[in-house]
């Protein structure tokens, strides 16, 4: 036997928000079309997703390890989760100016996960990192997100972060002869995970890029939903 469901048709009237908890109507053009928003979309309506840029302009970040091969104890970024609060990260680009890099010279970027440690129980001095802005996704809502973000460490944290998962790595090695040295590079990474993994606090978000020997700086513009850790409890 056939059921008949019906929505309220909607295209240019006013759209209803009922409060939390309450029976919501389905809704729908007024041809009947089902109006749906994707779940990204819908945190980010709520006011759930955030966001944080490294660099600016065409000045990069130039943080660890003096800005060339990679030191674990001295990011480029951070993003630090603390206890009850949880992420999924939904976008991470990463843009890596190289420098003048030699023949058999290697730049690296890395994204990882200490799913441990938030830098709230460990230390670097705040004059050898600089702290980020986090912005909420929508610039309509006021609420503000319970991470904190710095980048550019030029100091070690006082207890090396520990890697326990790997998101994401570009590794690029020069080969370069008398005939490209005009060639141009681009040495990027984005990671827009189709299933997103959840970050529980206390964790540490870190990015970090590098090259064997010529100084190198970059950008990182990085976006997640945010949201209480009891939301995800098994």
């Amino acid at each position: 036997m056939a059921v008949n469901i019906k929505a309220k048709g909607r295209q240019s009237t006013t759209i209803s928000r009922e409060t939390e908890g309450s029976d919501v109507f389905l809704r729908a053009l007024r041809d009947g079309s089902l109006v749906g928003v994707g779940w990204k979309q819908a945190a980010v309506i709520a006011g759930y997703g955030y966001m944080v840029n490294v660099g600016a302009l065409t000045t990069g970040i130039v943080g660890g390890g003096a800005g060339t091969v990679l030191a674990i104890a001295e990011p480029e970024m951070c993003l630090s989760i603390p206890n009850g609060t949880s992420i999924m990260p939904l976008r991470i680009a990463v843009q890596v100016q190289s420098g003048a890099p030699a023949a058999a010279q290697e730049c690296e970027i890395l994204i990882a996960v200490d799913q441990d440690t938030d830098l709230g129980a460990v230390s670097v001095a705040n004059s050898d990192k600089t702290t980020e802005v986090i912005y909420n996704m929508n610039t309509l809502c006021g609420s503000s997100s319970g991470c904190a973000c710095y980048s550019a460490f030029t100091s070690s944290i006082s207890t090396d972060p520990v890697l326990d998962i790997e998101l994401a790595r570009k590794v690029i090695e020069f080969d370069f002869s008398a005939g490209s040295a005009g060639m141009a590079l681009e040495v990027d990474l984005l990671y827009e995970p189709e299933a997103p993994p959840i970050i529980n606090g206390p964790a540490m978000l870190l990015i970090y890029w590098g090259g064997d020997a010529a100084t190198v700086g970059g950008f990182a513009e990085v976006q997640w939903v945010e949201r209480s850790e009891s939301d995800f409890a098994l």
